[in-house]
């Protein structure tokens, strides 16, 4: 039977339509991913009010495959130090409470903008994929330190840099003691929820946007290597209303980890902003938890 030429009209018009929405949502992925490869840099300037570190110097370091990384460093009065890893689009400004905290705990203290961050070289962000790279230079730069004693050396990273630091200490024994902040269970994990949206319409384009970029997004896995941290402890701290953590990805990174770990969940925070939210309990948390490790004291 024939069909009806408005029908045949129709049927195309909607085919055109579809088509229409589907290069539309593709783009927008693709879009929204250039700009999580691409984050802007904010400048790297204290907020109003915001001290600064007291004795701090400014220092950089070369990454294995020639990244210069810039940031600041206070020198340790306790022989320990920790390595401050911010997160996505931010800089080393973003980690000066925890800094504040372990200096004056006497920690050596540094922070440091990750690559395509900040003041440090490299224009590609790769979520914790090239990252490991900064860490580990980081350690070595704190290794080779007079003030330090680098069998006493941990990290603190919230999200992109709560990431690398469980990647690093999965395989480095030089990391002691690991707090890792809303963290993501793997990179296409995180892709696959913030790029709900349309299901694999929206998170494929976005996966696939990551791999083009050279980023090795199947080995972006935290949750893979965790029990390889242990004994070594780590603390995962997250808030209760984190809209990048689902519940469900922050239940399946503590249950894939081995003790000694710790879980810290912060009534009423989002994804940061703990210190605003526990401002006296989080700096107790933070030392309650380094110093039995790094300093061998309760």
């Amino acid at each position: 039977m024939r069909v009806p030429r408005f029908l045949r009209l129709a049927g195309a018009a909607l085919g055109l339509l579809a088509l229409a929405f589907v290069a539309r949502v593709v783009s927008g992925s693709v879009r929204a991913t250039e700009v999580l490869l691409h984050p802007p840099r904010h400048p790297v300037a204290l907020s109003p009010g915001q001290p600064p570190l007291p004795g701090s110097l400014d220092v950089s370091f070369v990454t294995p495959d020639g990244v210069t990384l810039r940031g600041w460093y206070v020198p340790s009065r306790n022989r320990a130090a920790v390595v401050l890893c911010h997160g996505l689009g931010e800089n080393r400004t973003q980690m000066m409470f925890e800094a504040q905290t372990l200096v004056r705990a006497g920690y050596g203290a540094l922070l440091f903008d990750s690559r395509g961050h900040g003041e440090s070289g490299g224009d590609l962000v790769t979520w914790g994929d090239r990252e490991r790279r900064d860490l580990a230079a980081a350690l070595d730069f704190l290794s080779k330190r007079p003030d330090v004693d680098p069998e006493r050396l941990g990290a603190i990273g919230f999200s992109l840099g709560g990431a690398m630091a469980l990647l690093v200490a999965e395989s480095d024994p030089r990391l002691k003691a690991v707090v890792a902040m809303g963290t993501f269970v793997s990179l296409e994990d995180e892709l696959r929820w913030n790029f709900r949206r349309w299901g694999p319409l929206s998170a494929l384009p976005a996966i696939w946007t990551m791999k083009h970029a050279g980023v090795q997004v199947d080995e972006v896995r935290p949750i893979d290597g965790l029990c390889r941290i242990a004994p070594r402890p780590v603390l995962f701290v997250f808030g209760s209303d984190d809209p990048y953590v689902p519940l469900a990805h922050r239940q399946r990174l503590i249950a894939a980890a081995c003790e000694p770990k710790g879980i810290w969940q912060i009534e009423g925070a989002g994804h940061g902003g703990y210190d605003k939210v526990a401002p006296a309990a989080y700096p107790h948390r933070l030392l309650d938890f380094l110093n039995p490790v790094l300093m061998n004291r309760p």
